[in-house]
C-alpha cells in the first residue's frame, strides 16, 4: 500500500471514530432514528432501534473508506492499461460482494417467515445491507465512468466489459426490491447508505432524513425514495 493511500485510510478511519458515536449519541437523544418510522416500525425495541442505527453507520463508513481507497488507486494508475486492471479488480470484488448481500438478503427473508429472527433484528440487518449495496451502486458508477475513458482495445485485454459494470450498477440500485428499501428507509431515513462525504444534516436532527436529498447523486437517489 502506498503513502497516498495510507493517508486516505487514515482519514477515513479518524472520520469513523467520530461519525459514529455522534450517531448513535443523536439516536439516543432523540429516542429513535426518527419520528415519523414506517408501518412495522412499532415492534421494534429501542435497543433493536439504536443497534441497527450504528449498524448502518458503520456500513456507510465502511464503504466510504473502500470508495476513497478505490479512488486513489485511480488516480495514482499512470497509464490506461493500469486503470483498466483497477476496473477490473474493482468490478470483481463488487460482483462477488453484491452475490453476498443478496444471499443474505434472502436469508434473512427465510429466517423472517421461519420465525428464526425478530422483527428489530430483520429490519435492522435489512437496512445494513441495504446500505452496503448503496456502496456497491456508486463504485460501479465510478468504475463505469472510468471504463467509459478508456480505449476499447485496453479495455478487452483487460476482460473489462462496460455492460456488465452498468448491469452490475442498476442490480446494486434495486436494494432488493421495493420492500427492502422501504424498510431501509424505516429504519435510517431517505439517506440511508449515502456517503460520509455527502450532506448529512437530516440524519440525526429527529427528522430521521424525511427530507429529500440534495446532494446531487441523481438517479440512485431518486431509486431510494421512489421505491415502495
Amino acid at each position: 500500500m502506498n503513502r497516498t493511500t495510507s493517508i486516505t485510510l487514515a482519514v477515513m478511519l479518524v472520520v469513523a471514530t467520530v461519525a459514529v458515536p455522534l450517531a448513535a449519541a443523536s439516536v439516543a437523544s432523540n429516542g429513535s432514528v426518527q419520528d415519523n418510522t414506517e408501518s412495522g416500525n412499532e415492534s421494534i425495541e429501542p435497543g433493536e432501534q439504536f443497534a441497527a442505527a450504528v449498524g448502518v453507520q458503520n456500513a456507510e463508513v465502511e464503504g466510504d473508506v473502500s470508495e476513497r481507497a478505490f479512488g486513489v488507486r485511480i488516480a495514482n494508475a499512470e497509464t490506461d492499461e493500469t486503470k483498466a486492471a483497477v476496473v477490473a479488480e474493482q468490478y470483481e470484488e463488487s460482483e462477488a460482494r453484491l452475490a453476498k448481500l443478496e444471499d443474505r438478503l434472502e436469508t434473512l427473508n427465510e429466517s423472517r417467515e421461519a420465525g428464526e429472527i425478530s422483527e428489530g433484528r430483520y429490519r435492522g440487518e435489512v437496512a445494513k445491507t441495504t446500505a452496503e449495496m448503496r456502496t456497491i451502486e456508486r463504485q460501479a458508477a465510478t468504475a463505469e465512468t472510468t471504463a467509459a475513458g478508456l480505449p476499447d482495445d485496453v479495455l478487452a485485454d483487460r476482460g473489462v466489459d462496460v455492460d456488465s459494470i452498468r448491469a452490475l450498477r442498476d442490480r446494486a440500485g434495486d436494494l432488493g426490491g421495493p420492500d427492502t428499501a422501504s424498510i431501509a428507509r424505516s429504519i435510517a431515513g431517505n439517506d440511508v447508505g449515502q456517503s460520509m462525504g455527502d450532506d448529512r444534516a437530516s440524519r440525526g436532527s429527529g427528522a430521521g432524513g424525511n427530507e429529500s436529498r440534495t446532494d446531487g447523486n441523481g438517479t440512485s437517489d431518486q431509486r431510494l425514495e421512489t421505491s415502495g
